[in-house]
């Protein structure tokens, strides 16, 4: 949520906003407990930067929203106690792969499309039914027809 707030707002609104909360939920749901444990913005956006890299600059030249931004990266204390909380709960998104499986890896591709920072590299709700994690549904459903 917090990156719709920073970001698609400042950019303007379409269903990006809404593919981003679609990964995060899938992700929450993998995990059994929210992927960004937080309620503090900036803490939310250091986060985001551990589980997906770093934010684009040109992403965040634009943002009004330049409180949260130094020398074209987000502007966090690395050695407060945040980051600590931050490092023993957040880790880079691959990380969290549990079997890695074919079906698990294409499923961590899919989400690493929906959690793309930049709404015009985002995967699109169509493009998501097309990724191949959905291959296996849409060959079950051809073979019933």
């Amino acid at each position: 949520k917090w990156w719709s707030v920073l970001i698609d707002t400042d950019l303007g609104w379409n269903q990006s906003c809404d593919v981003w909360s679609l990964g995060c939920v899938l992700m929450e749901f993998y995990l059994g407990r929210t992927l960004f444990p937080t309620h503090d913005s900036k803490e939310h956006l250091a986060m985001m930067e551990k589980v997906l890299g770093p934010i684009p600059t040109h992403l965040l030249k634009q943002t009004r929203k330049q409180h949260y931004v130094h020398n074209e990266h987000l502007n966090w204390d690395r050695q407060s106690s945040s980051d600590d909380y931050i490092r023993k709960h957040c880790k880079p998104l691959k990380q969290y792969m549990q079997r890695k499986s074919e079906e698990e890896r294409q499923l961590f591709d899919l989400l690493s499309c929906m959690l793309e920072y930049d709404v015009c590299r985002r995967i699109t709700l169509e493009e998501a039914l097309w990724h191949p994690f959905f291959s296996p549904m849409r060959t079950q459903k051809h073979q019933r027809s």
